[in-house]
């Protein structure tokens, strides 16, 4: 095992024991030589759990500049990305899209992936393409709660309401109290004449 690997491993388990900031400790140990795009990945993923988004932001970034062709990297660097995009900064929209659409071509098989891409596609106005992204999530793991909502959601930007409401009913059996869900639903039977 390499020193950074063991530096990693440490790190995972102070994080799974719930020790989040010892974790971080454990990462900003490691010597900066032995900082390799997996030190990023990890350092920046902690950073955005623990609500530091622009250093999340500038670590994932960083692990993709070293390691362009890991997809996992690439999925998380532009998943943080949406999330300065939900806060406000739509400007970030495109480059969220463009990590999303090489994290699928670098060959990522996760759900999670396809999601983010599917809103990232949505954010940009391409509500059929983000409809395909989702179908793609939805394939991969049929209870995925993100992809089933960022499907109705391009469903509900193309106008095709009655999918859109069966979509939501699937995905309030599998989580009830999914509040976006709960009021998507009721925006839909609004727009059906249904409420």
């Amino acid at each position: 095992m390499s020193a950074i690997d063991g530096v990693l491993t440490a790190a995972k388990q102070k994080e799974q024991a719930g020790d989040l900031a010892g974790a971080q400790s454990v990462l900003d140990a490691a010597p900066e030589k032995d900082r390799t795009g997996a030190w990023h990945y990890a350092r920046g993923a902690m950073a955005v759990r623990a609500g530091n988004l622009d250093e999340g932001l500038a670590q994932l970034e960083k692990a993709v500049q070293r390691e362009p062709e890991i997809a996992e990297y690439r999925s998380n660097y532009g998943a943080a990305l949406l999330e300065k995009v939900k806060a406000g900064d739509a400007s970030l929209g495109k480059r969220a899209l463009e990590q999303l659409e090489l994290a699928v071509q670098w060959g990522a098989t996760l759900p999670d992936v396809y999601a983010n891409l599917s809103f990232a596609r949505l954010v940009n106005g391409d509500a059929n393409g983000a409809l395909a992204a989702a179908d793609v999530g939805v394939r991969l793991d049929e209870r995925h709660v993100p992809s089933l909502y960022n499907r109705a959601a391009a469903l509900n930007a193309l106008n095709q309401l009655v999918p859109c409401l069966t979509t939501l009913e699937m995905l309030l059996k599998l989580s009830p109290g999914f509040a976006p869900a709960v009021t998507s639903r009721a925006n839909t039977l609004k727009k059906l004449g249904r409420a």
